[in-house]
């Protein structure tokens, strides 16, 4: 029998690669030619896994609960979207796209879910024992499994860049989440709150300096920038601003500039997600990049260890923490005036 030794040897790989991508280990980040080039020895080896395959004979679900007029009006699930599609084409896997958790086929083997969840939604999923994996949130930790970028992580990271450039006043601009139901765990924000908590913690807290829009697209941002303007046309602006999506800080800005408001030099900003756009803004958004692509590989391979183990893996929450890309709105070195 082939080993994995000998095809390390023929591929010039190391026998942790090859047995990582032979396993189909979707965690593992690898270029397509050295994939293929260890499949091809493989096969030319006449190499047999007992995990070759295992996954992709499984039927996938993904429960995608935004509906079409709230995608377009946030990139980040746009993205999310297409990620998964993508990833499910390059590993062989077979996934259908649902709406509802009650549409679900009894033939599903596991469910990947992205959205908001009402209470009727978690129940049947506890019901009828779903083997499922929450990507973006998690209405129960300690009962569903979940990858989710880490937002204390970045949000605390952000203040305390903020601090470091002594900015005494710093304010936050979010947005209400859709679809909240009758879930409240499920769909506070969790970016405010670990806002309001970090920064009244480090003494830059103020609640009048705290704005929350409809939702976190382009327009409402818009509409929060006008506000923000109007409140303080005598006043001091506060001298940072920590934005819940990028969406929203491209709609601030447009506020902003409509009336010469400069940014950085007058007020920075730091946003969260780096959709492809944050770089082309005007000035271009720094931001938190969440490595969506990185979620998701992690949320196939949690899910494909409890289709295999279903009685033996706890729920567990997963958090992959955002790197955060400077750019104009708030760059490495910045005037404190």
């Amino acid at each position: 029998m082939t080993t994995i030794k000998e095809i390390a040897l023929k591929t010039g790989y190391s026998t942790a690669t090859v047995s990582r991508i032979l396993n189909n280990d979707l965690t593992f980040s690898v270029t397509d030619a050295t994939r293929q080039a260890v499949q091809i020895a493989a096969r030319q080896l006449n190499y047999i896994s007992i995990n070759a395959n295992q996954f992709s004979d499984f039927n996938l679900a993904v429960i995608f609960s935004i509906n079409p007029d709230e995608e377009l009006e946030d990139v980040y699930y746009i993205k999310m979207r297409q990620l998964v599609e993508s990833t499910a084409l390059k590993n062989g896997l077979n996934i259908t796209f649902y709406r509802n958790v009650s549409d679900l086929p009894e033939t599903v083997k596991g469910v990947l879910l992205i959205g908001k969840f009402n209470q009727d939604a978690l129940n049947e999923l506890i019901e009828k024992e779903i083997i499922c994996v929450f990507i973006d949130s998690n209405p129960n930790p300690g009962i569903f499994t979940s990858v989710q970028p880490n937002l204390e992580f970045a949000i605390t990271r952000a203040l305390n860049e903020f601090k470091s450039r002594n900015f005494k006043k710093v304010g936050f601009i979010g947005g209400n989440l859709w679809n909240q139901g009758d879930n409240a765990f499920q769909f506070e924000d969790l970016r405010r709150r670990y806002f309001e908590s970090y920064a009244m913690e480090i003494s830059v807290y103020s609640k009048e300096d705290v704005f929350i829009g409809p939702d976190f697209s382009t327009s409402s941002g818009y509409q929060i920038g006008k506000e923000i303007l109007n409140k303080y046309s005598n006043g001091e602006l506060p001298r940072a601003f920590l934005i819940g999506s990028d969406s929203l800080a491209i709609g601030v800005l447009r506020a902003f500039n409509d009336k010469n408001i400069a940014v950085p030099d007058t007020t920075a900003f730091i946003s969260i997600n780096d959709i492809e756009i944050a770089k082309f803004s005007s000035p271009a958004l720094t931001t938190f990049k969440i490595n969506i692509s990185d979620m998701i590989d992690e949320a196939l391979n949690l899910l494909h260890q409890k289709i295999l183990n279903p009685k033996k893996i706890s729920p567990e929450v997963v958090l992959k923490s955002p790197e955060l890309i400077y750019r104009e709105t708030f760059p490495r070195e910045i005037n404190n005036a």
